[in-house]
């Protein structure tokens, strides 16, 4: 049991040290672009950069999320191939 106390505790003393130690990121040039651009256009890119990203986390949780169900579907109606 007092191995598992450490096994947790490393990761988590190691990421926070990571957290820490992050310096300031630089920005990419189109996020550049967007700080000197006008406010109402600022609102524009902002909200196009939130939904590329959204989209790029989606598509992923959806693709492993179909192909979880139908294996599971699969192995429920014992349609699934052995080799």
């Amino acid at each position: 049991m007092r191995s598992f106390r450490w096994q947790s505790t490393i990761p988590a003393a190691v990421f926070s040290l990571l957290l820490l130690c992050a310096s300031e990121a630089s920005a990419c040039p189109n996020c550049k672009e967007a700080v000197s651009a006008q406010p109402a256009d600022v609102a524009d890119m902002a909200r196009g950069y939130n939904l590329s990203i959204m989209l790029m986390l989606g598509v992923p949780v959806t693709l492993l999320g179909t192909g979880a169900f139908m294996v599971r579907r699969a192995v429920k109606l014992g349609t699934l191939p052995e080799f």
